[in-house]
């Protein structure tokens, strides 16, 4: 017979072992319950991240909240969960999810592809370097003889005087290196015209003519070097990504119209000035899809100034444009990367304000309840942004990073 001591062991021995099979049970119930609840609720590596602008006019909006944004994603609902308003560089609010790091990086491109150095450029280049930068910026100067690296150090350790003295006189040496054999082109171009109206072989002066054309002509090939290497070097930073191509309005010397007229009515020369003067074309024909893929994919944005300028006053020619070929394959580049195109005797102004306008921004993380295999699947995922009740125009640039 069992005494009370032992009746009483077996009791708690009983209840002991119930207990961790009710343990047992929670447990597992609470794995189903996270497991069933993981193919529902979009996981850590669907969480994105958007920059998006918003412009009434030319003024930055700086009043909307996370409810006022409605997000799609390939066609996908997305749930917007943060937001944080950065202007001016500084973080002015912030709303619902945390948003880590909300100053992200800016890179700026600058490349001036032209020949003759302006005084403009020298605004420009004061611009670059007067405005606020972050410890993560970097700026790049790009010539026609080498790109030029500013980077975030160096930002800080100089002051900006110092800063616009080295840029211009980076310009001015670069560009007058270059400039000096197509500026002689050039002088030449205008001799032989002049020639024309008292040489007595016009036909070995428009050749001449023609070969110093095509002289200049080799000069002012498109060149998407620097536009691939850029696209390839920073694909992978998360970063707001300015490539600024400046193209400097082009001309050359051609005859007055009465001398074109006497050439065109001369049997020996009619048709060398008709190929040279009357159907003057110097397009060139860029196949351009396979840049613009990279520049996408990476998030690089063009934006294309286009500096316009008086022709230099020459005796007894008239001055003909012939950059109207690039102005067409740089706009081609600036709208496919959502850029902006700008013809503008200003350039320094158009420069400031696309300055401005990056240092100011919402961020807004989103859930995305599709696979992200799906996600990787998609090169380029259509993204769509509304704004609720708000007749506002968008300017808006995305990137997508995993939080």
């Amino acid at each position: 017979m069992k005494t009370p001591l032992q009746k009483l062991w077996e009791i708690s021995v009983w209840l002991f072992a119930l207990l961790i099979v009710a343990l047992w049970l929670t447990l597992f119930t609470t794995k189903l319950t996270e497991a069933s609840d993981s193919t529902l609720k979009p996981q850590a590596g669907n969480r994105k991240l958007v920059f998006v602008q918003v412009f009434d006019k030319d003024k930055f909006v700086d009043s909307l909240t996370l409810s006022d944004f409605e997000i799609m994603l390939d066609s996908q609902p997305a749930s917007p969960q943060g937001l944080a308003l950065v202007k001016g560089l500084k973080v002015r609010r912030t709303e619902g999810r945390e948003i880590t790091s909300p100053i992200i990086p800016r890179v700026f491109i600058l490349e001036f592809r032209s020949y003759l150095y302006d005084q403009k450029f020298g605004q420009m280049v004061e611009s670059l370097f007067r405005r606020p930068y972050s410890p993560s910026d970097l700026i790049y100067l790009v010539t026609p003889l080498k790109p030029y690296s500013f980077s975030s150090q160096t930002l800080r350790d100089y002051l900006p005087e110092e800063l616009i003295n080295a840029g211009i006189t980076i310009l001015k040496r670069d560009l007058s290196a270059v400039g000096k054999t197509q500026d002689e082109l050039i002088q030449d171009m205008t001799a032989l015209i002049l020639d024309l109206q008292q040489s007595s072989s016009p036909r070995d002066v428009l050749r001449q003519y023609q070969q110093n054309l095509d002289n200049l002509r080799s000069f002012r090939k498109f060149s998407d070097a620097n536009l691939f290497r850029a696209a390839f070097q920073f694909a992978g930073l998360r970063a707001q990504k300015h490539y600024l191509l400046v193209c400097q309005q082009e001309f050359i010397p051609i005859p007055t119209n009465e001398m074109i007229d006497r050439l065109l009515a001369n049997q020996a020369t009619m048709f060398q000035a008709s190929e040279l003067f009357r159907s003057l074309s110097h397009g060139q024909e860029e196949n351009l899809e396979s840049l613009i893929k990279e520049l996408t994919a990476s998030g690089l944005r063009v934006d294309f100034l286009y500096f316009k300028t008086n022709p230099r006053p020459r005796p007894e020619v008239q001055m003909k444009e012939i950059s109207t070929d690039m102005f067409d394959i740089y706009s081609r580049l600036a709208r496919a990367t959502g850029g902006l195109v700008e013809s503008t005797a200003t350039p320094a102004a158009q420069l400031k304000k696309i300055l401005e306008n990056s240092e100011n921004y919402y961020l807004i993380s989103f859930d995305v309840e599709m696979p992200e295999e799906s996600l990787r699947e998609s090169n380029i995922p259509e993204l769509i942004i509304r704004i609720k009740n708000l007749n506002y125009s968008q300017n808006y640039s995305l990137k997508f990073f995993l939080l």
